[in-house]
């Protein structure tokens, strides 16, 4: 029997069965639950623009849809009431209703609104428009009007608007409603072939011989009573031994409750494994549909089967890709969360306790800078290798990214005590595998870890704390004895106010919170002042005072340094006008500090010189002091600008000399004014000579560059004493000769 004689036997059977009907009301109450939100989000978007007048619109829109929705409560419980024929004529009025009026979204509104809003209205159109694959399933002209009811009053509005993205727009529409017709036009098919299944042996036996699904009926007994060729190839099995076979008998019956469902409660579809009379293993949907005799009793089923196998297998390998590390084979960061997530909610999890070790290597960045990624994914490789090996089956390995390691112990025991003495024996366990050195293309590599451990409490099933949790310790560990860290509740008290003060640090300058201090420099000699360092302060509404110490770490870290540096260089600029306006100036200049990271801004040495410009300030009255660390963890990158300064008269002075590199040659390349030795090398003048020869050495380096040479941190008399024997045109600062002051009070104190 060919398609034309099913379709024309189709036309002539009876179009309002009553379980079409039933199903098409069945649906209602999601429908309009879809379309009501649907509707929402439109009027909620689109209200800023279209004000009272889309409200109005969403307005009439529930009450269609109210009605809609009565028309189903009707129906369910007053069946009665009229035919079938009239209970889907009701059912194709909403329809057609809802059609019309929300096609009104793009003729009243489409022409008022923004390009961003059309694209809100099409959208939704194009949501609602989507329905027309599944709201005539016996008639696919009706979903074809329905459609068009939607999408061409769109098309047309969109084409008076005659713009090249217009065009674009009505381009993609009208494939789109092609390929939505095709749709509406498959769907019907597909209806005409399962009520013609249901109804006609003789197109069922003609189906069987061209399906490319495995078919088979069964009846009330669960014996086969039927089957078709690719049935018996799918599961290599002949016509005689399948035909009068109990399914209830067959080796797996994973599938047979769902079969028995289906004589009770109507349709169902099984997808899941199942091993064959033959022994092979399948994975399959199957989609099972009662039929019924002419009394309306159900006198079995219809079984379509799908091999899904090939699918299910491509599916697996998907999501092994999806949750394991490209390189090393362990778990990914997606991969980790998902174990996690089947950890703490197994029941063991109730009262066992879990570790969890976080891992990185310490010196895996400069493995990578000095000898490529090749040479450091092979050690990542490596010690991924060693892990596995060390650790056995008893632990979950994960890798989150770059250096990075989790391993995760779980129920370990019952006892935390007994849990912390097995978390030790692990240490000791993931400490020796970096013991050996790892040779790698000949080269022996010697690196160290650190380690945070968190011992995970029963019942606690906070995955993103845990993580968090772990990631703290792990970087506490770093300046930890042993680079090992269990977790605290100190160390999140302690991250959490680092987080809370770096907030507070955002809005410090914009709140007036920062203060200049200013600490003099004297020279040595006769203690004649000559210049000063200004010093900043933070003002905290809850902490108090704070030096640059407790903050400058977190502003680096924020990228709020550079606004924080321009604040300081505004406030010294004003006072030294001040000054020079009172005739009381009587420095040779005043030092501020600056981060190298700051000097390779875009045109910062343009911005220095116009704000000395904008307040009249010579380029003699500041020196900027750069901190030799960050001076040479970026050296390459601030020369230029550093000479650039240089050139227009901006002296620099560099800060904390001794406690970085200390490297000659950036001290001849740069040529500083400037050489202050850190107080790190006076504190113990007075008790260790051999401080004393240190600094006498360094002062001859800075002699040999004609450095002017400040010393930092004097704090008492000895130790001024000690150093003016090495050298009376030393200058220096401290508290012997003063305290940073308040810029009033230094103006009061030494400028007057």
């Amino acid at each position: 029997m060919n398609f034309t004689l099913l379709l024309n036997k189709l036309k002539n059977s009876e179009n309002t069965s009553h379980s079409m009907i039933d199903g098409l009301y069945s649906f209602t109450v999601k429908i309009v639950f879809i379309l009501l939100l649907a509707g929402a989000s439109v009027t909620y978007i689109l209200y800023d623009v279209l004000l009272d007048s889309i409200l109005y619109w969403y307005g009439i829109y529930c009450i269609i849809l109210s009605l809609r929705l009565y028309s189903a409560y009707r129906y369910k419980y007053h069946q009665n009431s009229y035919s079938l024929n009239a209970w889907h004529i009701i059912y194709l009025f909403f329809v057609f209703l809802i059609a019309i009026y929300v096609s009104l979204l793009s003729v009243l509104f489409l022409p008022s609104v923004e390009l961003v809003y059309q694209f809100i209205i099409v959208i939704t159109l194009l949501g609602i428009s989507s329905g027309s694959t599944s709201a005539f399933p016996s008639n696919y002209y009706l979903g074809i009007v329905y459609i068009s009811i939607i999408m061409l009053p769109l098309i047309i509005m969109l084409l008076t608007m005659a713009t090249p993205i217009h065009y674009a727009l009505v381009l993609l529409l009208l494939l789109y409603n092609l390929g939505q017709i095709g749709m509406i036009f498959r769907n019907y098919q597909h209806e005409i072939e399962f009520t013609v299944l249901q109804s006609e042996q003789e197109v069922l036996n003609d189906l069987f011989k061209e399906a490319p699904l495995g078919i088979f009926i069964y009846d009330n007994t669960l014996k086969i009573i039927e089957c078709n060729q690719k049935f018996l190839t799918l599961f290599n099995n002949d016509r005689d031994t399948m035909i009068g076979l109990n399914l209830q008998n067959i080796p797996d019956t994973k599938a047979t409750d769902s079969l028995k469902r289906a004589l009770i409660n109507g349709a169902q579809v099984y997808k899941g494994p199942y091993t064959s009379t033959q022994g092979k293993e399948f994975w399959i949907e199957a989609k099972i549909f009662p039929y019924k005799n002419k009394l309306n009793d159900i006198v079995g089923s219809m079984v379509l089967i799908e091999d899904k196998t090939k699918e299910k297998n491509i599916q697996e390998e998907l999501e092994y890709i999806a949750e394991h590390d490209t390189l090393t084979g362990l778990f990914n960061r997606r991969g980790l969360r998902n174990h996690m997530e089947k950890l703490v909610t197994n029941k063991k999890h109730d009262t066992y306790y879990s570790l969890l070790f976080y891992l990185d290597l310490n010196q895996f960045k400069g493995i990578n800078d000095s000898l490529g990624h090749m040479i450091g994914d092979a050690v990542l490789l490596n010690v991924s290798q060693r892990l596995k090996h060390t650790l056995g089956n008893d632990c979950d390995i994960s890798r989150l990214g770059g250096d990075e390691f989790i391993i995760i112990i779980p129920y370990v025991s019952t006892d935390k005590k007994s849990t912390r003495v097995k978390a030790d024996s692990y240490v000791n366990k993931i400490k020796m595998i970096f013991e050996e050195p790892f040779i790698i293309e000949d080269l022996h590599l010697h690196i160290q870890s650190s380690m945070g451990i968190i011992i995970i409490e029963p019942q606690y099933q906070n995955i993103e704390e845990i993580i968090r949790h772990a990631d703290i310790t792990m970087y506490h560990a770093k300046n930890a004895n042993g680079n090992i860290s269990y977790y605290n509740e100190a160390l999140d008290k302690k991250q959490k106010e680092l987080f809370s003060l770096q907030h507070d640090l955002a809005y410090a300058v914009d709140k007036n919170q920062f203060e200049l201090f200013y600490q003099p420099i004297v020279k040595i000699k006769d203690e004649k002042l000559y210049s000063a360092e200004a010093l900043l302060r933070w003002r905290h509404p809850e902490k108090g005072l704070l030096s640059p110490y407790a903050f400058i770490p977190l502003a680096i870290k924020a990228g709020l340094l550079s606004k924080i540096t321009w604040w300081v260089l505004d406030e010294v600029c004003q006072h030294i006008a001040e000054w020079k306006k009172s005739n009381v100036w009587n420095l040779e200049y005043i030092s501020i500090n600056v981060n190298a990271q700051q000097l390779i801004e875009n045109n910062f040495a343009e911005a220095f010189l116009k704000k000395l410009e904008e307040y009249h300030i010579d380029t003699q009255d500041i020196i900027v002091e750069i901190t030799e660390r960050s001076l040479i963890d970026n050296f390459d990158n601030t020369q230029s600008v550093i000479n650039a300064l240089r050139k227009d008269g901006i002296r620099c002075a560099i800060d904390d000399f001794g406690i970085g590199y200390s490297s000659l040659s950036y001290l001849k390349k740069l040529s500083f004014h400037t050489l202050k030795i850190d107080r790190e090398f006076i504190k113990d003048i007075e008790s260790n000579p051999k401080e004393l020869l240190l600094v006498s050495t360094i002062l001859d380096i800075g002699r040999q560059f004609n450095y002017n040479i400040v010393i930092e941190g004097i704090e008492d008399k000895r130790q001024k004493d000690l150093l003016l024997g090495l050298d009376e045109d030393l200058s220096y600062q401290g508290y012997h000769f003063s305290k940073p002051l308040p810029s009033k009070e230094f103006g009061e104190k030494f400028l007057n």
